[in-house]
Formats: C-alpha cells, sequence, structure tokens
C-alpha cells in the first residue's frame, strides 16, 4: 500500500472528524430537542386525558447512561400502566441524552449509536399503525386515533398532538440519516487503525485475512476481529482496483464545501440561553391549566362560605364595578431552600393578576412566541438576566401553588373533596420546565466560564 495514500486518508479523517465535532454534532443536537420535545408533549397530553398512567417517580429517575426503556409485550388490563411507565423513561431518556452525554464522536461510538437508534425508533413515529410489529407503536396508533377522534373538544390539544407529531416524523428521519453517517464513519475509522498498525507495512502476498487476524491481538488489543471491514481493507489496498478504491474513499470522506478556513468568529453562547428562555416559556401554557383549577377551587370554597345574602351582595357589587373584597389565604409550604415549613398570606387577586402577567411573558418567550424575533437580537447578558429572573419567578409560583393544591384539599368540606381540581401532575410539569431551563443556565455559566479560563491562558477558543 502506497504510503502517500495512508496520509491522505489521515487527513481526510481528522478533517470529517472535525466537520463532525463542530458543525453537525451541534445540529443534530437541536434537531433532538425537537424531537425530545414531541414526546414529552404528548406525554403529558396522554397523561392529562387519561390515555395513559402518569409515572408518579419518573422526576426522581436516576440515570447513569443511555439505555433502551422495556419493549416487551404487556396486559390489556395493564396497558394504561405500562405505557405511561415506557414513555416516561423513554423522555427521561432522551432528557439524559441531551443534557448529560457527550455529543461527540466518543459519545458516538458504534456501541452507542445502536442504543441511540433504538431510543430513536422506540415508536415508530413516522409509520403509526395499529397492526406494526412494535407492541408500543401500535399502542400509541390507538391513542392518537382516540385522541383525534375527541379533538374537537379541546382544539389546543389537537393542535399539540399534531404539531408534536409532526416534529417526530419530520425529525426521525433526519437523526436516523445523521447516526447513519457516524456509523459509516466509524467504520472507516476501524479500517485506518487496521492500516496503521498492521496491513500498512504487509506486501500484497502478506495481506491476507489469516495473517491480518494473527497480528491483531497484540496490534490492536481490546479491539474485535471484524472480517468484513479487513477483507474491505484488503480490497481497497492490494487488488488489482485498488487505485479507483482508494480514489473513492477519499472522495467520500471529503466535506462538503470545503475550500478555504474562515476567519473563526469569536463564540457565541446565545444558543443556549435562547434554548434556556425557551424551556422556561413553556411553562406558560401549565400555568395557564393550573390557575383554570385553582380558580374553580377557589369558587368553590367561596361558595361554601358564602351565604345567600353574601353572595347576593357579590352580584351586586359587581354591577356597579366595585372592587371585589381581598381574599386572602394563609398557605403553608415547605421551602426547598430552607427545607423548613414557610407561613405565607397570598392576597387571591393580587396572586392571579400576577401570574396572568408571568404567563404572558413565558408565552411570549416560546418558540414560536410573539418576542421570539426579539429574544435572537438580544445580547448574551440581557437574556442571561431575563432567562434568571423568569427562572426564580416560576419557582416561586410553583411553591405557592403547591400551598394553594394543600391548602383547597384540606379546607374543602369533606363532602366536596371529589370535585377539588389536583394539580400534582401540572406541578411536576412546571417542575420539570424550570429543570430543564436551569441546566441550560448552568450550561451557559460553565463555557463562559471554560472560555474566560482559555482567554487568561492565551488559549483561542474553537467554535
Amino acid at each position: 500500500m502506497a504510503g502517500d495514500f495512508l496520509v491522505k486518508l489521515k487527513e481526510a479523517i481528522d478533517s470529517r472528524s472535525a466537520w463532525f465535532e463542530n458543525s453537525e454534532f451541534p445540529k443534530i443536537k437541536e434537531e433532538f430537542r425537537t424531537f425530545h420535545r414531541g414526546v414529552s408533549s404528548l406525554y403529558g397530553m396522554f397523561v392529562k386525558k387519561g390515555f395513559i398512567s402518569e409515572d408518579p417517580y419518573k422526576n426522581d429517575m436516576k440515570i447513569n447512561d443511555i439505555a433502551i426503556p422495556e419493549s416487551g409485550p404487556f396486559a390489556d388490563n395493564n396497558k394504561r400502566d405500562q405505557l405511561g411507565l415506557r414513555l416516561a423513561e423513554l423522555d427521561n431518556q432522551i432528557d439524559f441524552l441531551l443534557n448529560f452525554y457527550p455529543f461527540n464522536m466518543e459519545g458516538f461510538s458504534q456501541d452507542k449509536i445502536k442504543i441511540i437508534l433504538g431510543i430513536v425508533k422506540y415508536v415508530d413515529w413516522m409509520h403509526l399503525t395499529p397492526d406494526s410489529s412494535s407492541v408500543i407503536t401500535a399502542a400509541i396508533s390507538v391513542i392518537v386515533t382516540d385522541a383525534r377522534r375527541t379533538g374537537g373538544q379541546d382544539p389546543l390539544s389537537a393542535k399539540l398532538l399534531t404539531d408534536s407529531l409532526s416534529d417526530l416524523s419530520k425529525k426521525t428521519p433526519v437523526i436516523l440519516n445523521f447516526l447513519k453517517q457516524v456509523s459509516d464513519f466509524n467504520r472507516e475509522l476501524y479500517k485506518y487503525d487496521v492500516r496503521a498498525s498492521i496491513t500498512g507495512s504487509m506486501s500484497a502476498a502478506d495481506a491476507t485475512l489469516v495473517n491480518i487476524k494473527k497480528k491483531f491481538p497484540s496490534a490492536l488489543p481490546g479491539i474485535p476481529f471484524f472480517s468484513q471491514l479487513v477483507e474491505e481493507v484488503v480490497k481497497e489496498d492490494f487488488s488489482k482496483d485498488s487505485a479507483v478504491l482508494q480514489e473513492k474513499l477519499l472522495k467520500k470522506l471529503v466535506v462538503a464545501g470545503e475550500k478555504t478556513k474562515a476567519v473563526k468568529a469569536p463564540p457565541s453562547f446565545k444558543p443556549i440561553l435562547i434554548t434556556g428562555l425557551n424551556a422556561i416559556g413553556s411553562a406558560g401554557a401549565t400555568l395557564t391549566e393550573i390557575m383554570e383549577k385553582v380558580r374553580e377551587n377557589h369558587d368553590l370554597l367561596e361558595n361554601n362560605k358564602k351565604g345567600i345574602w353574601e353572595k347576593i351582595k357579590k352580584m351586586l357589587s359587581q354591577m356597579v364595578n366595585k372592587e371585589p373584597e381581598p381574599v386572602i389565604y394563609e398557605l403553608e409550604y415547605i421551602d426547598p431552600s430552607k427545607n423548613a415549613p414557610v407561613r405565607e398570606k397570598i392576597n387571591f387577586n393580587s396572586f392571579s393578576a400576577d401570574i396572568e402577567k408571568k404567563i404572558a411573558i413565558l408565552n411570549a418567550m416560546t418558540v414560536n412566541g410573539v418576542a421570539a424575533k426579539k429574544i435572537q437580537s438580544m445580547e448574551e447578558k440581557q437574556l442571561m438576566e431575563i432567562l434568571q429572573k423568569n427562572i426564580v419567578d416560576v419557582q416561586n409560583f410553583h411553591k405557592t401553588l403547591g400551598g394553594f393544591d394543600d391548602y383547597f384539599k384540606n379546607q374543602v368540606d369533606k363532602a366536596d373533596r371529589a370535585r377539588v381540581k389536583g394539580i400534582k401532575p401540572e406541578l411536576s410539569a412546571l417542575k420539570n420546565a424550570t429543570s430543564k431551563a436551569n441546566q441550560q443556565f448552568h450550561d451557559y455559566n460553565a463555557q463562559k466560564e471554560e472560555e474566560e479560563q482559555f482567554k487568561r491562558l492565551g488559549i483561542q477558543v474553537a467554535t
């Protein structure tokens, strides 16, 4: 094998590896975010509509590495519970992949790609049919059909269903194509190692499968011997067609459009902050759902407290546009920062007005919100301050709303307790939104700190 080919091959591999690391992995991570948003939205909606059971331990699930959720069959009488558990695990696995797993060549080895592939294809979002060979896909296709049938009663959920399924069916082939590209490249990395460690110094007569296999344990310890890939090396480097095959291989590894090296722009971490703002913005829809239930519970409690004369006075006050009398609730909840019970007096009308203002702000920060374009043009410092403030605000609302949930359940007459609307699932979704936004906030600070350290050392940061 000509030595100049091995040099050219090494250059092509290094160039393509850098392209994956610096260009393609960040792009595919954003595709995964959209994919994850679709899965999370469907899980939340299916729970809310009663199609599946909520996993009460979803937020406490500990994940140390990526794994494919259980996909075996289950009994019909256990379908709701099993689908709830499995979709919850799928949601958590993708969340772990996005927030804690390395998006680089090392993280996407052949073994790991098989697992990631299993996660992406866990539900066949492009072919949701009740006769699917996948029990999960078949079961979800039935749920989707039922959800569409009842969609007219809840247009918001119907749109969420349509948008989520559309995102999942669009992003699945994009992600699968990327995984195939990385898998193909991993094959070429393996073949290069065989060349560099074994066949590069062999003659055509010596380069046989038997001879190469003998050298494998000492030359590449711990690396499995794949006869198919080794045969490709022998064919590309020692057959009569080697010149054509080597040229074809080099062309396959060339990065499309790579001509001149552009001047590197200063690194921007705005996308991290914007992702965080989108995450906390999703809390707006959840707060809307929560406040609908809280107001119903408030009305239920007020009606129980007031007699006929009080109700007439309230009606007369409304007729003359008189300001309603303040309703003060004394709530008690555990403050996580203090790990102690806290008592707080809340003016319900003022609280409702404050939370409505916050809902409008949060809705504007979503991907398709009215402030989306403005957010794109903001400076990092401003984005960071907005993200931090809204995370704190939503966390404070979460504590207070948890207090309301307990208060209503305890204060309403026993005969009416079945009519009290619980908000535990929505509070869980609210906590999930703040956790994701917080993760982006911490990622941003960590990367900025790393950038500052590089600057102090006089090292230019790659973008």
